[in-house]
């Protein structure tokens, strides 16, 4: 799935949300923070890995990758989409992937 895919399938509408990416939770692995300076072999030992969850906008998911924003907006007559807060989580650290409900809902007027 790429962002212009999303983009061209469905243009943004005043009633339905706009259409870029899918709003998912992903949870993931990375190793720990490096240490800094020098370190002796002979005292090495793995560390545990830290598991992340992050919610956002799905905009790029391939075999590599898979790229969440935070915030995601349209902007103008030419439908540009601006982004804001976007992580690239390598694949191989994926755990899964929630796909997350959609509800419209309108402020009381």
């Amino acid at each position: 799935m790429s962002l212009e895919k999303d983009l061209h399938e469905e243009r943004p509408h005043p009633d339905r949300p706009a259409r870029f990416g899918r709003n998912v939770a992903i949870e993931w692995i990375q190793p720990r923070e490096p240490a800094g300076g020098w370190t002796d072999c002979a005292g090495l030992e793995p560390r545990p890995v830290q598991t992340c969850y992050s919610v956002g906008r799905l905009v790029h998911d391939d075999d590599c990758v898979k790229i969440l924003a935070g915030s995601a907006m349209v902007v103008g007559d030419d439908q540009r989409v601006m982004l804001s807060g976007v992580i690239e989580i390598p694949a191989r650290c994926v755990v899964r992937i929630v796909r997350l409900e959609e509800r419209i809902t309108r402020a009381p007027r």
